[in-house]
Protein backbone atom coordinates (compact mmCIF):
# COMPACT_ATOMS: atom_id res chain seq x y z
CA UNK A 1 0.00 0.00 0.00
CA UNK A 2 1.32 3.56 -0.98
CA UNK A 3 1.69 5.95 2.03
CA UNK A 4 -0.62 8.36 0.35
CA UNK A 5 -3.19 5.41 0.76
CA UNK A 6 -2.90 4.62 4.13
CA UNK A 7 -3.11 8.28 4.83
CA UNK A 8 -6.41 8.33 3.39
CA UNK A 9 -7.89 5.45 5.00
CA UNK A 10 -6.69 7.03 8.47
CA UNK A 11 -8.20 10.25 7.63
CA UNK A 12 -11.49 8.16 6.30
CA UNK A 13 -11.23 6.97 9.74
CA UNK A 14 -11.16 10.03 11.52
CA UNK A 15 -13.83 11.38 9.21
CA UNK A 16 -16.41 8.68 9.80
CA UNK A 17 -15.48 6.60 12.99
CA UNK A 18 -19.18 5.24 13.56
CA UNK A 19 -18.72 3.71 10.20
CA UNK A 20 -15.43 1.93 11.06
CA UNK A 21 -16.69 0.94 15.12
CA UNK A 22 -19.19 -0.76 13.02
CA UNK A 23 -17.33 -2.59 10.82
CA UNK A 24 -15.32 -3.94 13.82
CA UNK A 25 -18.25 -5.45 15.07
CA UNK A 26 -19.44 -6.89 11.85
CA UNK A 27 -15.98 -8.59 11.50
CA UNK A 28 -16.43 -10.32 14.51
CA UNK A 29 -14.68 -8.01 17.50
CA UNK A 30 -16.17 -6.89 20.59
CA UNK A 31 -15.80 -3.07 21.02
CA UNK A 32 -16.01 -1.57 24.43
CA UNK A 33 -15.71 2.45 24.37
CA UNK A 34 -13.73 4.70 25.90
CA UNK A 35 -13.91 8.41 26.61
CA UNK A 36 -10.31 9.06 28.32
CA UNK A 37 -7.05 8.86 27.53
CA UNK A 38 -6.54 7.64 31.33
CA UNK A 39 -8.17 4.22 30.35
CA UNK A 40 -6.23 1.48 30.81
CA UNK A 41 -6.77 0.11 27.65
CA UNK A 42 -4.32 -2.71 28.12
CA UNK A 43 -6.34 -4.99 30.26
CA UNK A 44 -9.34 -4.54 27.90
CA UNK A 45 -7.42 -5.79 24.61
CA UNK A 46 -5.80 -8.88 27.27
CA UNK A 47 -9.13 -9.50 27.83
CA UNK A 48 -10.02 -10.13 23.56
CA UNK A 49 -12.40 -7.10 23.76
CA UNK A 50 -11.86 -4.02 21.33
CA UNK A 51 -11.27 -0.61 22.91
CA UNK A 52 -12.64 2.20 20.76
CA UNK A 53 -12.46 5.91 21.77
CA UNK A 54 -15.87 7.67 21.81
CA UNK A 55 -14.82 12.13 20.96
CA UNK A 56 -18.48 13.21 20.27
CA UNK A 57 -20.01 14.45 16.88
CA UNK A 58 -21.72 16.89 15.30
CA UNK A 59 -25.03 16.36 15.67
CA UNK A 60 -27.98 18.18 16.68
CA UNK A 61 -29.07 17.01 19.85
CA UNK A 62 -31.94 14.69 20.24
CA UNK A 63 -32.39 12.71 23.28
CA UNK A 64 -29.49 13.41 25.45
CA UNK A 65 -30.66 17.09 26.81
CA UNK A 66 -32.85 15.66 29.10
CA UNK A 67 -30.28 14.03 31.06
CA UNK A 68 -27.18 16.67 30.71
CA UNK A 69 -28.00 20.28 30.85
CA UNK A 70 -27.03 22.38 27.38
CA UNK A 71 -23.83 24.28 29.14
CA UNK A 72 -22.21 20.45 29.64
CA UNK A 73 -19.66 19.89 26.88
CA UNK A 74 -20.39 19.26 23.22
CA UNK A 75 -18.33 15.98 23.66
CA UNK A 76 -20.56 14.56 26.29
CA UNK A 77 -23.81 15.33 25.18
CA UNK A 78 -23.80 14.31 21.27
CA UNK A 79 -22.19 10.87 22.54
CA UNK A 80 -24.92 10.22 25.30
CA UNK A 81 -27.16 11.30 22.09
CA UNK A 82 -26.05 8.08 20.31
CA UNK A 83 -26.28 5.83 22.87
CA UNK A 84 -29.90 6.81 23.24
CA UNK A 85 -30.62 6.80 19.51
CA UNK A 86 -29.17 3.78 19.54
CA UNK A 87 -26.56 4.29 16.91
CA UNK A 88 -24.18 2.98 19.56
CA UNK A 89 -25.54 -0.46 19.72
CA UNK A 90 -23.24 -2.73 18.26
CA UNK A 91 -20.74 -1.88 21.24
CA UNK A 92 -20.28 -4.34 24.44
CA UNK A 93 -20.29 -1.55 26.80
CA UNK A 94 -18.07 1.31 27.93
CA UNK A 95 -15.65 2.89 30.29
CA UNK A 96 -15.74 6.10 32.37
CA UNK A 97 -12.58 7.50 34.27
CA UNK A 98 -13.52 10.24 36.61
CA UNK A 99 -12.17 13.30 35.55
CA UNK A 100 -14.56 16.19 35.02
CA UNK A 101 -17.81 16.57 36.57
CA UNK A 102 -19.64 16.31 33.54
CA UNK A 103 -17.60 12.30 33.21
CA UNK A 104 -18.53 11.81 36.46
CA UNK A 105 -21.91 12.53 36.46
CA UNK A 106 -22.29 10.76 32.53
CA UNK A 107 -21.65 7.53 33.98
CA UNK A 108 -23.92 7.64 36.18
CA UNK A 109 -26.58 8.78 33.38
CA UNK A 110 -24.98 6.28 31.03
CA UNK A 111 -25.88 3.29 33.18
CA UNK A 112 -29.64 4.44 34.45
CA UNK A 113 -30.66 4.86 30.80
CA UNK A 114 -28.80 2.32 28.17
CA UNK A 115 -28.79 -0.69 28.44
CA UNK A 116 -25.07 -1.79 27.57
CA UNK A 117 -24.40 -5.52 28.67
CA UNK A 118 -21.18 -3.76 30.58
CA UNK A 119 -20.32 -0.93 32.36
CA UNK A 120 -16.46 -0.11 34.16
CA UNK A 121 -15.46 3.02 36.06
CA UNK A 122 -11.94 4.55 37.27
CA UNK A 123 -11.90 6.55 39.86
CA UNK A 124 -8.38 8.78 39.69
CA UNK A 125 -6.42 10.66 42.28
CA UNK A 126 -7.28 14.18 42.35
CA UNK A 127 -3.51 15.01 43.36
CA UNK A 128 -1.48 12.69 40.58
CA UNK A 129 2.00 13.65 42.11
CA UNK A 130 1.42 12.87 45.64
CA UNK A 131 2.72 9.77 47.75
CA UNK A 132 -0.80 7.95 48.10
CA UNK A 133 -1.69 8.35 44.66
CA UNK A 134 0.56 5.41 43.15
CA UNK A 135 -0.99 2.89 45.55
CA UNK A 136 -4.57 4.10 44.98
CA UNK A 137 -4.73 3.93 41.45
CA UNK A 138 -3.07 0.24 41.64
CA UNK A 139 -5.84 -0.72 43.67
CA UNK A 140 -8.59 1.02 41.14
CA UNK A 141 -7.17 -0.84 38.26
CA UNK A 142 -6.93 -4.08 39.86
CA UNK A 143 -10.90 -3.89 40.90
CA UNK A 144 -11.55 -2.58 37.15
CA UNK A 145 -9.85 -6.04 36.03
CA UNK A 146 -11.53 -7.68 38.20
CA UNK A 147 -15.07 -5.90 37.26
CA UNK A 148 -13.86 -6.83 33.56
CA UNK A 149 -13.97 -10.62 34.56
CA UNK A 150 -16.90 -10.59 36.57
CA UNK A 151 -18.55 -9.34 32.44
CA UNK A 152 -16.40 -11.73 31.10
CA UNK A 153 -17.22 -15.03 33.22
CA UNK A 154 -13.51 -16.01 33.22
CA UNK A 155 -10.08 -14.34 34.57
CA UNK A 156 -7.61 -12.46 32.36
CA UNK A 157 -4.38 -14.13 32.38
CA UNK A 158 -1.59 -11.95 33.59
CA UNK A 159 0.36 -12.86 30.33
CA UNK A 160 -2.20 -11.46 28.24
CA UNK A 161 -1.58 -8.46 29.55
CA UNK A 162 1.51 -8.40 29.43
CA UNK A 163 1.48 -9.36 25.91
CA UNK A 164 -0.97 -6.31 25.07
CA UNK A 165 1.27 -3.81 26.78
CA UNK A 166 4.11 -5.21 24.69
CA UNK A 167 1.82 -4.37 21.58
CA UNK A 168 0.51 -0.43 23.01
CA UNK A 169 3.83 0.31 24.18
CA UNK A 170 5.09 -0.91 20.49
CA UNK A 171 2.51 1.07 19.02
CA UNK A 172 3.44 4.55 20.84
CA UNK A 173 7.35 4.01 19.99
CA UNK A 174 5.59 4.10 16.33
CA UNK A 175 3.02 6.82 16.86
CA UNK A 176 6.23 9.14 18.53
CA UNK A 177 8.55 8.52 15.27
CA UNK A 178 5.65 9.77 13.38
CA UNK A 179 5.58 12.72 15.46
CA UNK A 180 9.50 13.07 15.00
CA UNK A 181 9.27 12.67 11.39
CA UNK A 182 6.22 15.58 11.57
CA UNK A 183 8.23 17.82 13.47
CA UNK A 184 11.94 17.13 11.74
CA UNK A 185 10.48 16.92 8.12
CA UNK A 186 7.53 18.79 7.61
CA UNK A 187 7.68 17.22 3.80
CA UNK A 188 6.84 14.18 5.09
CA UNK A 189 3.86 14.56 7.17
CA UNK A 190 1.53 17.75 7.69
CA UNK A 191 -0.44 18.48 10.44
CA UNK A 192 -3.49 16.60 9.05
CA UNK A 193 -1.79 13.44 7.95
CA UNK A 194 0.45 13.32 11.32
CA UNK A 195 -3.03 13.24 13.64
CA UNK A 196 -4.79 11.03 11.37
CA UNK A 197 -2.04 8.65 11.81
CA UNK A 198 -2.30 8.95 16.03
CA UNK A 199 -6.37 9.17 15.94
CA UNK A 200 -6.70 6.26 13.79
CA UNK A 201 -5.76 3.85 16.24
CA UNK A 202 -8.95 4.60 18.29
CA UNK A 203 -11.17 2.26 15.88
CA UNK A 204 -8.68 -0.10 14.87
CA UNK A 205 -7.03 -3.19 16.75
CA UNK A 206 -3.96 -2.08 17.36
CA UNK A 207 -1.65 -5.11 15.75
CA UNK A 208 -3.18 -3.27 12.75
CA UNK A 209 -2.33 -0.24 13.47
CA UNK A 210 0.85 -1.19 14.41
CA UNK A 211 1.36 -3.13 11.00
CA UNK A 212 0.13 -0.14 9.01
CA UNK A 213 2.35 2.37 10.76
CA UNK A 214 5.54 0.41 10.17
CA UNK A 215 4.15 0.55 6.47
CA UNK A 216 3.78 4.02 6.63
CA UNK A 217 7.82 5.14 7.77
CA UNK A 218 9.40 2.33 6.16
CA UNK A 219 7.81 3.71 2.72
CA UNK A 220 7.87 7.83 3.98
CA UNK A 221 12.03 6.87 3.28
CA UNK A 222 12.29 6.16 0.02
CA UNK A 223 9.85 9.28 -1.08
CA UNK A 224 10.86 12.61 -1.78
CA UNK A 225 10.22 15.48 0.89
CA UNK A 226 7.97 18.31 -0.27
CA UNK A 227 8.23 21.64 -0.21
CA UNK A 228 7.18 23.31 3.56
CA UNK A 229 7.00 26.40 3.81
CA UNK A 230 3.81 26.79 5.99
CA UNK A 231 4.07 28.75 9.13
CA UNK A 232 4.76 26.35 12.08
CA UNK A 233 2.18 26.76 14.89
CA UNK A 234 1.60 24.33 18.00
CA UNK A 235 -1.92 22.94 19.02
CA UNK A 236 -2.83 22.10 22.60
CA UNK A 237 -6.13 21.04 24.02
CA UNK A 238 -8.55 18.35 24.57
CA UNK A 239 -10.12 16.29 21.26
CA UNK A 240 -10.58 17.18 17.58
CA UNK A 241 -13.44 15.53 16.63
CA UNK A 242 -12.80 16.24 12.91
CA UNK A 243 -9.97 17.18 11.01
CA UNK A 244 -11.51 20.51 10.12
CA UNK A 245 -8.95 22.85 12.38
CA UNK A 246 -5.86 21.07 10.64
CA UNK A 247 -7.26 21.36 7.16
CA UNK A 248 -7.60 25.12 8.31
CA UNK A 249 -4.18 26.03 8.84
CA UNK A 250 -3.58 24.10 5.88
CA UNK A 251 -5.52 26.47 3.48
CA UNK A 252 -4.29 28.96 5.35
CA UNK A 253 -0.70 27.67 4.41
CA UNK A 254 0.07 27.36 8.16
CA UNK A 255 0.47 23.69 9.70
CA UNK A 256 0.88 22.13 13.27
CA UNK A 257 3.99 20.68 13.63
CA UNK A 258 2.92 19.15 17.23
CA UNK A 259 0.49 18.95 19.86
CA UNK A 260 -0.26 18.69 23.19
CA UNK A 261 -3.94 17.22 22.83
CA UNK A 262 -5.83 14.52 24.49
CA UNK A 263 -6.37 12.35 21.09
CA UNK A 264 -2.98 13.35 20.25
CA UNK A 265 0.86 13.44 21.47
CA UNK A 266 -0.58 13.43 24.94
CA UNK A 267 -2.40 9.94 24.51
CA UNK A 268 1.18 8.52 23.87
CA UNK A 269 3.04 10.46 26.11
CA UNK A 270 5.63 7.54 27.96
CA UNK A 271 5.59 3.91 28.19
CA UNK A 272 4.65 1.07 30.34
CA UNK A 273 7.22 -0.51 32.36
CA UNK A 274 7.51 -4.11 31.05
CA UNK A 275 10.26 -5.31 33.32
CA UNK A 276 7.90 -5.00 36.61
CA UNK A 277 7.07 -8.01 38.21
CA UNK A 278 3.69 -6.07 38.95
CA UNK A 279 1.78 -5.61 35.89
CA UNK A 280 -0.93 -3.18 37.71
CA UNK A 281 2.10 -1.00 39.32
CA UNK A 282 3.21 -0.75 35.73
CA UNK A 283 0.16 0.72 34.37
CA UNK A 284 -0.41 3.09 37.26
CA UNK A 285 2.80 4.60 37.17
CA UNK A 286 2.97 5.62 33.49
CA UNK A 287 -0.64 7.25 34.06
CA UNK A 288 0.73 9.19 37.44
CA UNK A 289 4.22 10.34 35.85
CA UNK A 290 2.78 11.54 32.01
CA UNK A 291 1.88 15.37 31.69
CA UNK A 292 -1.51 15.83 33.36
CA UNK A 293 -4.77 16.65 31.87
CA UNK A 294 -5.93 20.02 33.57
CA UNK A 295 -8.44 17.95 35.12
CA UNK A 296 -5.81 16.73 37.43
CA UNK A 297 -3.60 18.11 39.69
CA UNK A 298 0.37 16.82 39.84
CA UNK A 299 2.82 18.16 42.30
CA UNK A 300 5.79 17.27 39.86
CA UNK A 301 4.45 19.09 36.32
CA UNK A 302 4.39 22.58 35.42
CA UNK A 303 2.16 22.86 32.10
CA UNK A 304 3.32 26.03 31.51
CA UNK A 305 6.45 25.13 31.26
CA UNK A 306 5.75 21.88 29.46
CA UNK A 307 4.10 23.58 26.60
CA UNK A 308 6.71 26.58 25.94
CA UNK A 309 9.01 23.98 25.90
CA UNK A 310 7.23 21.19 23.53
CA UNK A 311 6.36 24.62 21.34
CA UNK A 312 10.47 25.42 21.01
CA UNK A 313 11.20 22.11 19.91
CA UNK A 314 8.61 22.42 16.99
CA UNK A 315 9.85 25.93 16.12
CA UNK A 316 6.37 27.13 16.36
CA UNK A 317 5.56 30.53 15.71
CA UNK A 318 2.73 30.66 17.76
CA UNK A 319 0.18 28.45 19.83
CA UNK A 320 -3.36 27.71 19.16
CA UNK A 321 -5.30 26.46 22.23
CA UNK A 322 -8.51 24.63 20.60
CA UNK A 323 -10.84 23.70 22.98
CA UNK A 324 -14.73 22.49 23.30
CA UNK A 325 -17.02 24.58 24.69
CA UNK A 326 -17.64 24.65 28.75
CA UNK A 327 -15.23 22.89 29.32
CA UNK A 328 -14.39 24.21 32.69
CA UNK A 329 -10.43 22.31 33.72
CA UNK A 330 -8.88 23.69 30.12
CA UNK A 331 -10.65 27.08 30.24
CA UNK A 332 -9.73 27.51 34.11
CA UNK A 333 -6.20 26.77 32.98
CA UNK A 334 -6.16 29.20 30.11
CA UNK A 335 -5.30 32.31 31.18
CA UNK A 336 -2.45 31.45 33.64
CA UNK A 337 -1.15 29.66 30.59
CA UNK A 338 -1.56 32.41 28.14
CA UNK A 339 0.32 34.84 30.75
CA UNK A 340 3.13 31.73 30.91
CA UNK A 341 3.67 32.25 27.37
CA UNK A 342 3.75 35.27 26.74
CA UNK A 343 5.91 36.20 29.56
CA UNK A 344 8.47 33.36 27.23
CA UNK A 345 7.59 35.36 23.84
CA UNK A 346 5.20 32.52 22.42
CA UNK A 347 2.26 34.22 20.74
CA UNK A 348 -1.17 32.22 21.60
CA UNK A 349 -4.92 32.28 20.33
CA UNK A 350 -8.01 30.46 21.90
CA UNK A 351 -10.25 28.90 19.78
CA UNK A 352 -13.90 27.50 21.52
CA UNK A 353 -15.50 24.96 19.13
CA UNK A 354 -19.40 23.79 19.88
CA UNK A 355 -20.48 20.33 18.24
CA UNK A 356 -23.82 21.15 17.64
CA UNK A 357 -22.94 24.23 15.73
CA UNK A 358 -19.50 23.97 14.03
CA UNK A 359 -18.85 27.18 12.96
CA UNK A 360 -16.11 26.64 10.85
CA UNK A 361 -15.97 30.03 8.69
CA UNK A 362 -15.55 31.93 12.71
CA UNK A 363 -13.07 29.79 13.38
CA UNK A 364 -10.75 30.22 9.74
CA UNK A 365 -11.52 33.97 10.33
CA UNK A 366 -9.82 34.01 13.75
CA UNK A 367 -6.99 31.63 12.89
CA UNK A 368 -6.39 34.25 9.44
CA UNK A 369 -6.23 37.09 11.85
CA UNK A 370 -4.12 35.61 13.87
CA UNK A 371 -1.70 33.77 11.34
CA UNK A 372 -1.12 37.65 10.03
CA UNK A 373 -0.29 38.85 13.21
CA UNK A 374 2.49 36.11 13.65
CA UNK A 375 3.75 37.30 9.98
CA UNK A 376 3.36 40.95 10.06
CA UNK A 377 0.64 41.33 7.62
Amino acid sequence: MEPGDIIQRFLGMWRDPLGQMKSLRESGERPVAFFCSYTPEEIIHAAGLTPVRLMGAERNISSADAHLQAYCCSVARTDLDLALEGELDFLEGAVFVQTCDTMMRLSDIWRVNTSFPFHGDLVLPIRMGEEKALPFLIEEIKSFKKNLEEFLGEEIPEENIRESVSIYNRNRRLLEEVYRTRREFPGSLDGVEGTACAVAGFWMRREEHNRMLEELLEKLKEIERKDHSATPLFISGSVCTTPDIFELARELEADFLDDDLCCGHRYIEGEVEEGLSDWAEALAKRLCLRINCPAKHSLTQNRGDYLVERARRCGAQGLVFFLQNFCEPYLFDHPWLKSKLGEEGIPSLLLESELQSFSRGQLRTRLQAFLETLRGV
